[in-house]
Order: C-alpha cells, then structure tokens, then sequence
C-alpha cells in the first residue's frame, strides 16, 4: 500500500524527474525514503536539525546518515538556530515549519528538482481536521492536507504527501517486513503541542467511543477536499463577474447571491482580509455606508459606494505625485489639460505658504468659471471620482482655501493676467 500510494501520485519514476524528500528519521519519513527509493525514484534526502532536543536530535542525524549511506540515497543535512530565526509571535512549530520549507525550496532549486515529497500521512491528516476545527477553520482548512499543492511560500515548487492514504500502522508494518529501523521523537509522546494532544488525548478517547472514528473523519476529510475543489472552480467564475483591477464589487454580489459572506470571505480571505472585516465590509455596502478604508496584506482598500477598492499598496508610496516649477509668463504655451495648472508667481508667493495635502470633509473650492463657492465634495460627485482617487490627490491650499484639485478642477484665484511676469506651473504625475 506504502509504495503503491507513493506511484500513484508520482507517476512513472523516468518521467517524475528529481524529488527532494524530508527525512527526519523518523517512522514516516524513512517508509518514505525507502519506497522512492525502492520504486527507482531519483531521490535526494534533506535533513534538518533544529537542535532542539540536545543528543536526541544528534542521535537522528546519524540515524539518517547510516541510512542513506546503506541505501546510496543523496544526503544534505542542515544544522538551524531555531531561536535566532524565529520572528516575533512565531511559534516554535510554524518557525520549524518556515525554515523547513525554505529550506526545501533551495535544495530543490540547487539540483533542479521540481518536486518536494514529505511524510505526511492519513492520521496526520485526522489530527489536522481536529486541530483546524478548534480554530474555526473555514472549508479551507477543514480539507486539511492535500496529496499535491504548491510548496508555501514556493509556488513555482511542488509539494507532494504520497503516503496520504496510508496509516501511522501501515507504514510501521511496511518497515517491519523490509527490516528497516527508525527514531522516535521523544516530544511526540507528550502533550506540551497541541497537535500531541489531539494526537495523544482526543483521539485515544475517540477511537475507545467509537470504533472506527478515523476512518469516517478520513471519508468526511476526502468529501471535504472534493467540495473545496468545487468551490474554488466556482469562485474563479465569482471573481470574473464581480471582481476586476482589484476591485470588488460587493453591493451587487451581496443583492445577487443569499451566500454573499461565505463567498466574499472565502476571496477576501486571501488578500489577508479576516473575518471581522468581511463583516464590517458587507454591513456597510448592505447599509449603504460608503468612505469605510480597510488595511490587509500590505494594501490599502476603501469602500467607495458598494465597491470595495485598492487604494493603493502601502509599501508603494504616493499614488499621484505633482511637480511644481516656474516659468517666464513670455512665450509661455498653456495646454488645456487639467492634468496642469497655471498660477500668477506673485500671488502664489505673497501671504501664506502654499501647501500640499490631502482632502479634508468641507473643503471648498471656487471653481475656475463659476461664480461662488463650492464644497469638494460637491465636486467629486459631480466628476464621479473614484474613493481612492480622491483619497489620494495631493490638493494645493492657500489660506485654508483650495487652489487645485489635480486632474479635475482650479480655482478662479491666482489667475494669470496681463501683469503676470512669471507663472508657477503644476503638473500632475499619476503612478501605476
């Protein structure tokens, strides 16, 4: 069963190209090893140790030498500092979990391998459902593990889990028949993680309860993952409809579809949303709340009339940028885009400064051909600007009162005349 899970997922060993494998020595990662191995695989095995547990962890590194040396396996092992490179708020797991990846990722890449196999298998798998449940995990992580998927953080690099369908007995059996040995890592008998106490108390005490627990968690797990499949084939068909240039539109999903959250979550979760937010967002486009700014996954969004959008991404600096020079007001050739403006020197230059800011509620303006006054706000509705347009123009203030609106209105004031010896230029940049 070990071997035949192993060549089902992989193929034919002459076409599946290198493959990294994980080797911790432990039970799994070894029955691993030996099927590749056995099946005519070209396998490379990769070991870490985190140095986490003095001379036990020596004790498998030459574990896993003696082995491969005994199978004419490739071997690289990599010593790691887990506590220099933890980040902070990182678990001790999740920073064994990055580094084994990375790790993984740049063997693969130094000897051209395509694929990365790991141990994983069915019990693992059960223990992940449980564990993914107490988090209130969506469907998502209720599918737990799948056989195939990208490598986290390497998605050009496969990650595989052949012995997905094989059991923590099947494989101790397999390595049993072929007189093979193996570690035991002393902190998975304990419960000081949480995944050894699903493993070590929950499960114990479901299995005594009822026979046959794991096998009916495995088949739920199985139907799981075959929904996930269908709802991601159907989100990307979602997305297209109401979903273009990073923005969202969330009131017409909302009116169109009864299962608007779960839809907009399971979107919006990717960009980094979390739940609370969907919430926030779908309240205030259902009630019509428009202005509402959002930050996830390193981006900026703003709810501008039912539409959620990129304001713009907070590692790019300024959307719209304006440059500002002077030129002699003889032979000067003004265009008419309101991407420029024209302003007599002298009177940009006496009084108070000009400043550049961005729009404030009850800003006003007084428009270029129009007589009186008149609030920004007026202005962009009448122009249809976008939320995170308005949000972004850098506006050019005097006395508290606005001169230009980049790209869409000037103000009557400071206009050029036959007097004027000099003009000061503006011009509006706009960024991708």
């Amino acid at each position: 069963m070990v071997e035949g899970g192993v060549g089902r997922l992989l193929g034919s060993p002459d076409k599946a190209g290198r493959i990294v494998a994980g080797l911790s020595g432990g039970a799994d990662s070894v029955a691993l090893a030996v099927a590749l191995s056995r099946l005519g695989y070209d396998v490379e095995a990769l070991h870490c140790n985190y140095h986490l547990r003095g001379a036990e962890s020596d004790r498998d590194e030459l574990h896993v030498r003696r082995l491969c040396e005994a199978m004419g396996i490739p071997l690289t092992v990599r010593g790691l500092d887990v506590a220099a490179e933890a980040l902070r708020g990182e678990s001790l797991e999740m920073t064994c979990r990055r580094l084994r990846y990375d790790l993984f990722a740049d063997r693969a890449l130094a000897v051209g391998a395509a694929t990365v196999a790991v141990a994983h298998h069915r019990d693992d798998n059960v223990e992940t459902f449980f564990l993914n449940l107490m988090r209130s995990a969506g469907l998502a992580g209720l599918k737990a593990m799948m056989p195939s998927a990208p490598l986290p953080g390497h998605n050009d690099l496969r990650l595989v889990r052949p012995l997905l369908g094989c059991t923590r007995a099947v494989i101790e059996r397999y390595l049993s028949s072929l007189g093979v040995d193996y570690v035991v890592d002393s902190t998975n008998l304990g419960c000081d993680f949480m995944r050894n106490k699903v493993r070590n108390r929950v499960l114990p005490a479901l299995r005594r309860d009822f026979p046959g627990a794991d096998e009916a968690v495995a088949a739920s797990v199985g139907h799981l993952r075959e929904a996930y499949g269908f709802v991601e084939e159907m989100m990307g068909r979602i997305e297209r409809q109401y979903a273009s240039d990073g923005h969202f539109n969330v009131s017409s999903l909302a009116s169109d579809m009864s299962s608007a959250r779960f839809v907009l979550l399971t979107s919006l979760s990717k960009r980094g949303f979390s739940a609370e937010q969907v919430d926030d967002i779908l309240h205030c486009a259902v009630s019509g709340q428009s202005g509402r700014r959002f930050e996830a996954g390193g981006k900026e969004y703003v709810l501008d009339r039912g539409m959620l959008r990129v304001m713009r991404d907070a590692a790019a600096g300024d959307r719209f940028k304006v440059t500002v020079e002077r030129r002699p007001a003889a032979g000067l050739v003004m265009g008419r885009s309101n991407d420029v403006a024209y302003f007599d020197a002298q009177g940009w230059d006496s009084g108070a400064e000009v400043v550049w800011r961005p729009w404030h509620e009850g800003d006003v303006i007084c428009p270029l051909g129009m007589r009186g006054r008149k609030k920004l706000s007026d202005i962009f509705n009448d122009s249809k600007t976008p939320a995170d347009v308005k949000a972004s123009l850098p506006l050019a203030v005097k006395d508290g009162e606005v001169l230009w609106v980049p790209g869409i209105k000037r103000s009557r004031r400071l206009t050029l005349s036959a007097d004027t010896s000099e003009v000061v230029v503006c011009r509006l940049w706009r960024g991708s």
